[in-house]
């Protein structure tokens, strides 16, 4: 008796995941019928976001003009496009800036050929001349 059974149940297993299975689809049919030409692509907005189209370091970038320690001044422009570099002002001077990337999530601008370095965390930034190995300008904030 106990064998019959359980013969019984394994035949009947199969039967029942077909039905679940069954149910389970059905429950996930939309009742309402879209035509295919009114769905629209996701990627293609997805590819026209701001975000989509700038590095990463360009949306995390902050422009403007910047105070700084010790009565120092630092101006930052995005003149053109984002390929175009960015312009540091120093002292009267302008400088294109390109950037660098980090690990450390940081913004990072450098001048190769002056030297220049501008480092940029969300609390404060700085200016910095490798060439010297010398802090031009600390605690640099908009303001």
């Amino acid at each position: 008796m106990i064998a019959s059974l359980h013969s019984l149940r394994s035949s009947f297993r199969p039967l029942c995941l077909a039905a679940s299975a069954a149910v389970l689809l059905a429950s996930c049919a939309s009742r309402e019928e879209v035509p295919v030409t009114e769905t629209k692509p996701v990627l293609p907005q997805l590819l026209q976001s701001p975000a989509a189209t700038q590095p990463t370091w360009a949306t995390q970038l902050k422009t403007g003009a910047f105070s700084c320690e010790m009565g120092n001044k630092v101006e930052l422009r995005m003149d053109g496009r984002v390929t175009d570099g960015v312009t540091l002002v120093w002292k009267g001077k302008n400088y294109m800036m390109n950037p660098v990337s980090t690990s450390t999530g940081a913004v990072r601008l450098e001048n190769k050929g002056e030297g220049l370095v501008w480092i940029q965390i969300p609390s404060k930034s700085m200016l910095l001349n490798a060439k010297i190995g010398q802090q031009l300008a600390n605690d640099c904030r908009t303001r």
